[in-house]
């Protein structure tokens, strides 16, 4: 169900809806910006949506033919269904309501050219889990792990394409050891600093079948 309250933010040349409360953060800008350009032939599917911020900015900033967006949630995915028909881009943006886990019974291994998710930063067990359903999904491991994510991203991506996300920096080698685990490569790492002084907290990480490792630096310095 649409929220009756809501917030709505200019993404490029489209309007785009959120649950009242539910401002945009930089973490998708950043993502999307990491994995940029894309080609115009190329298939992206994005794991946890939400109400599909990351397929509404990759739709704004490049050439990509479809972009799908995977939520479970079934307010965020309605949200979501509702910013694509408000801004007519049903022939190139398309919501899934289903658990990433399941989408093996989906679509062929191979089938996306990129494959992203933001996914929830605490790992399950860990931490307090907000009573919120919907904020406990978006921030904590409840419906997908590490592990299982990753799982799924290869098989999507097949021989080929590439996966991207962006996780905090106490999980980095956790985040390395499962990608290797899966028999994947990291083939970029990008460190987040909002200070010069001061430790990134976030990384971006592509990864892939085959490729070198390159490290990145950015200062994404607040005002």
């Amino acid at each position: 169900m649409t929220p009756k309250k809501v917030e709505i933010e200019k993404i490029g040349p489209y309007s785009f809806i959120q649950g009242i409360g539910q401002k945009v953060t930089n973490d998708p800008l950043l993502l999307a910006d990491f994995v940029l350009p894309l080609d115009k032939g190329d298939q992206v599917i994005d794991l946890g949506t939400g109400t599909g911020i990351i397929p509404f900015l990759l739709a704004s900033k490049s050439r990509a033919k479809r972009i799908t967006g995977v939520e479970i949630d079934t307010g965020a995915c309605s949200v979501f269904e509702r910013n694509i028909a408000d801004n007519g881009l049903e022939g190139r943006v398309e919501a899934v309501f289903a658990d990433y886990r399941d989408l093996k019974s989906i679509y062929k291994e191979g089938s996306f050219a990129l494959v992203v998710a933001n996914p929830p930063y605490i790992k399950a067990g860990a931490g307090r889990v907000s009573p919120k359903t919907e904020r406990a999904v978006a921030r904590s491991e409840v419906k997908g792990t590490l592990r299982e994510l990753i799982e799924i991203s290869k098989h999507l991506a097949g021989d080929k394409g590439r996966i991207a996300y962006i996780f905090p920096v106490v999980r980095l080698f956790e985040m390395l050891d499962e990608v290797r685990g899966a028999g994947l490569k990291p083939r970029r790492l990008r460190f987040i600093h909002t200070s010069r002084s001061r430790p990134a907290k976030l990384f971006l990480i592509e990864a892939g079948q085959e490729g070198g490792l390159v490290i990145e630096e950015r200062f994404d310095l607040e005002s």
